[in-house]
């Protein structure tokens, strides 16, 4: 069976639980071009939503490739942090495709690890990577995400993950010291609960309460405000938040073995990455015994690139079958 090819022009989308970046890439090969970035709560549907915007444009796309931040089933998906649910052939009817795929947003990212410029990462963990070894990519944004990338040859596979529901528990004093804060009112406490916009937001409210400060009514941008102007509170809170990101980092990396590297992508790790303490980090992420000469093999580097998502899409977007995704089951035609 021959590879598919996604007619052009293809629309490419970023869709997580807070915004959804639309941009088109008008030929086979080509850089997306920024179209609209649209708040997933101001529809109330991804149709309404995409066609918002297609509407204004003189030429409409003829494919779509959307990365959804929630669990996919084949031709389906739903966002985990918004209500919005996706059905890839009806959004073909829709909107008037010819045809299209869903892809977990974190899948868009670990394909971009495949076309990466050194320019677009910072290196936290320089480690020993191997070239060929499988690569990580995960952050917090407004949910937890994590994709790997496993290469062979000159293809690969994208795997995607629902890591950030996997428990967690206290591993220091300081820990468990802060947990009873940071788990209240938690069914379950999960990464994802803790490593994310809102967790900055608990890991706060739980360093003033440890401090018998007064609770003030902040935002995780707030958050990240203050301490990048020194306010002690925040800047605690941001100091916990990477040493459990760290901690949380090396244990995936372990998981999927990632000699070839993790990659810390998401809106919040690059925002707060002039706070990020490079020895202490490399300490945490490493600390695994007893298998530290497996660990200190694992490099980890913060993704700066803002378009990082759009450019992986449009990797898929140009050779779906380098990444494993020529799959029939998951394409969807109108």
């Amino acid at each position: 069976m021959s590879a598919p090819r996604f007619p052009s022009p293809v629309l490419i989308a970023d869709i997580g639980g807070t915004n959804c970046r639309l941009s088109l890439v008008s030929q086979p090969g080509g850089a997306p071009e920024p179209l609209a970035r649209v708040p997933t709560g101001a529809h109330p549907t991804p149709e309404a939503a995409l066609e918002s915007v297609l509407a204004t444009l003189h030429t409409r796309p003829r494919s779509a490739i959307l990365a959804v931040a929630g669990p996919l089933d084949g031709r389906s998906a739903q966002l985990t942090n918004a209500n919005w649910h996706f059905d890839g052939p009806k959004l073909a009817r829709a909107l008037g495709l010819e045809q299209g795929l869903l892809v977990n947003d974190f899948e868009g990212l670990a394909a971009y690890l495949g076309v990466l410029r050194d320019k677009d990462i910072v290196t936290l963990v320089p480690g020993k990577p191997e070239p060929s070894g499988p690569r990580l990519v995960l952050g917090p944004g407004t949910g937890f995400g994590a994709a790997a990338l496993l290469s062979r040859g000159k293809s690969g596979v994208l795997v995607p993950t629902e890591c950030g529901h996997i428990g967690i528990g206290p591993e220091d004093p300081a820990e468990v010291r802060l947990w009873p804060a940071l788990s209240e009112g938690l069914p379950r406490v999960t990464i994802e609960a803790l490593l994310r916009g809102d967790g900055l937001v608990r890991f706060h409210r739980a360093v003033v309460r440890e401090s018998g400060l007064a609770e003030p009514d902040v935002s995780a941008a707030d958050v990240t405000t203050l301490a990048l102007d020194g306010n002690p509170a925040a800047l605690m809170a941001v100091v916990c938040f990477w040493r459990l990101l760290a901690r949380v980092a090396g244990d995936l990396a372990l998981a999927y073995k990632a000699t070839g590297g993790v990659y810390l992508a998401g809106g919040i790790a690059p925002r707060i990455l002039p706070l990020a303490d490079k020895a202490t980090i490399h300490a945490v992420f490493s600390a695994k015994p007893p298998v530290e000469d497996l660990a200190a093999r694992f490099a980890l580097h913060v993704i700066t690139s803002d378009a990082a998502a759009e450019h992986g899409i449009a990797a898929i977007a140009t050779a779906p079958e380098r990444f494993g995704l020529d799959d029939p089951a998951r394409l969807w035609f109108a």
